[in-house]
């Protein structure tokens, strides 16, 4: 069903001749008029024939909220043929008609239907506010399907043994806490002062956007810098993952009138953001599944294409409750490294799975991390037919997984869906690799390909965040630095993702120009370098250096000049390193290896730099 809302001063119609399938009317019918009315313009479709009360009862619903909105005392329901091609008979379309009227009169709501078939004059004068004129699509809501049992969690050994969660102990700090919280539902104590990963993100410019929404970050250079750098990095793993990938780019904003969009934005219920224009609702995407979907659905795929993956780092919004957002963790607004995979059928999507699973490993392990796995299962169906699969994953890692089966009776998208957690510094399991097998959104958007036989089959699609989100990979770098320092050394970052790589020192202005050859050189090898050149001490530029965390840091002085060779503060090692220009720069470019390179987003010469 097809609806135009216009809320009016007045509207008047009168009948003026029978088509062929014009209803029987009394005289009264043949005109009316209405003031300070909602006039709907309704169009009847096919598909609403076989749910007549579902779709009538979501389009009186929504009818009678837009009234009380806008302020309309009176409702006129109108029949139009002209908002869709896809009509349904006429017998469906007068049933549903009076359907509609019946249930506004029995709220309360005075409302009036003109005739059904027939050639009708009308006139309607319309308020002009934002909200005067409103477009809706109803499909029809189905009845939510009653759940059986309770949901139900235990442990899966390596040995494919299943534990209940009060028989298992001896586990991860990261495995306790998951059982604690998510199968016991024990809520953590809070937390006690400041978390300590919060002075870094102040250090390095991430902050919260005081002038905007609650949960919406802001970053000054390094941080802007940091969060580039993982952006490229997020797009460099995808890359290099055994799979041909589309890289794509899409908009943010989706129209809940299309059908696809609305049906599976319900399962995400009141996390999703959404925007109304006056005339349509939006809802900002979740991930990028809402845009690689609406283009895959025009593509034309054959077998011989499988398996691809899709690909973009996607802007993507939450409403997560103000209490509980967190910065770089919990936010608002984030950014998701959204990789789809689109395979033939479910054996093809169980072995990219595997593949897809070790790069996450991998990804959390070159951190010096460790993972452990809560399985989400959509039903003990979906368990049974890829228990084999977890517990391949399991003795692969040498770990067990904690099971979540979710009741059953619902019809989730997703067969196994499985949430990757670290144990961070303040005792808490926080998810942040994730990989899921989805059998639903195919037929839902319409992608298909053609198999051998030329046949139309809806694929199977894995979604995965490598890496998780920008800002949760930010927060796990954050997170593994405090805990470096806990150790009793000064805590650093990869140097790959450090601002400020190398950080030169001349001793006086006579020093500067030598300072300032030994950058170029540096730079002109993909290596990040500022220059202290302001009037402080070496002292005092030294323990600035260190207090901006600088990987290495340099004097240039007379002797340095004359030599060649530099007394370098080496951060991760904590101590000082006789080298050469071109030493220091094998080293860092060792280090950084094959990861993404990026120049300074601040001015390189510290006299120049603002005080953010």
């Amino acid at each position: 069903m097809r609806t135009l809302y216009i809320h009016a001063d007045s509207m008047e119609f009168e009948s003026k001749k029978k088509t062929p399938v014009a209803e029987e009317i009394t005289e009264d019918m043949h005109s009316r008029r209405m003031d300070e009315v909602l006039v709907v313009f309704v169009t009847v479709e096919s598909d609403d024939e076989g749910r007549k009360a579902q779709v009538s009862a979501e389009a009186v619903a929504d009818i009678l909220d837009t009234a009380k909105r806008v302020g309309a005392e009176r409702v006129m329901i109108y029949p139009y043929a002209h908002l869709s091609s896809d009509l349904a008979k006429p017998k469906a379309c007068l049933e549903i008609l009076k359907l509609m009227e019946e249930m506004v009169r029995s709220k309360g709501t005075e409302v009036s239907r003109a005739p059904f078939g027939w050639y009708k004059s009308f006139s309607v004068k319309c308020k002009g506010h934002p909200l005067s004129e409103l477009s809706r699509d109803f499909r029809g809501k189905e009845a939510k399907p009653e759940t059986k049992g309770e949901e139900t969690f235990f442990i899966l050994m390596p040995d494919g043994r299943e534990v209940q969660v009060g028989d298992f102990s001896n586990g991860s700090a990261c495995m306790m806490e998951m059982i604690s919280k998510e199968a016991l539902g024990k809520e953590n104590e809070p937390l006690k002062g400041e978390p300590e990963y919060l002075r870094l993100c102040k250090k390095f410019g991430i902050q919260w956007e005081s002038m905007s929404d609650v949960g919406h970050m802001c970053l000054t250079p390094h941080g802007a810098l940091m969060f580039d750098l993982v952006s490229d990095y997020s797009t460099q793993i995808v890359n290099d993952v055994d799979l041909p990938v589309y890289m794509v780019k899409g908009t943010n904003m989706f129209s809940l009138d299309e059908p696809a969009v609305k049906e599976h934005a319900d399962l995400f219920g009141d996390r999703l953001y959404t925007v109304n224009t006056g005339k349509k609702s939006f809802i900002l995407r979740y991930a990028a599944c809402h845009q690689q979907f609406a283009m895959m659905r025009n593509w034309n795929i054959s077998y011989r294409q499988l398996p691809f993956g899709a690909f973009e780092v996607a802007d993507s919004y939450r409403l997560e409750q103000s209490g509980e957002t967190m910065l770089c963790f919990r936010t608002r607004r984030l950014n998701m490294p959204d990789l789809h995979v689109v395979c033939r059928d479910e054996d093809e999507a169980r072995d990219k799975f595997k593949m897809l699973d070790r790069r996450i490993y991998d990804e959390i392990e070159a951190l010096g991390r460790e993972y452990d796995m809560l399985v989400n299962f959509s039903s003990k169906r979906a368990y049974e037919e890829n228990k084999h699969l977890i517990v391949d994953l399991c003795k692969e890692h040498g770990r067990p997984a904690l099971i979540h089966f979710y009741p059953e009776g619902i019809n989730y998208y997703w067969t196994v869906n499985i949430e990757y957690h670290i144990i961070d510094q303040m005792k808490r399991a926080r998810e942040i690799g994730t990989v899921q097998i989805d059998i639903g959104n195919a037929k839902r958007f319409g992608i298909t390909y053609a198999d051998e036989n030329a046949e139309k089959i809806n694929p199977v699609i894995l979604h995965t965040a490598v890496i998780g989100t920008i800002e949760r990979y930010l927060y796990t770098l954050l997170d593994t630095a405090v805990g470096i320092e806990k150790s009793g050394v000064p805590g650093f970052l990869p140097v790959w993702i450090n601002p400020e790589q190398v950080r030169l020192m001349p001793v006086t202005s006579a020093h500067l120009d030598k300072a300032v050859e030994i950058a170029k050189e540096l730079e002109a090898k993909g290596i990040r370098v500022s220059v202290d050149d302001t009037d402080a001490t070496v002292g005092k530029k030294v323990r600035r250096s260190k207090q901006d965390w600088c990987s290495y840091a340099a004097v240039i002085g007379d002797k340095e000049a004359e030599s060649g060779e530099l007394s370098v503060y080496v951060r991760s090692e904590n101590n000082d390193v006789t080298m050469t220009a071109d030493e220091l720069a094998a080293s860092v470019r060792k280090e950084i290896g094959d990861k993404p390179f990026r120049k300074l987003y601040m001015p390189s010469m510290l006299a120049q730099r603002v005080d953010l």
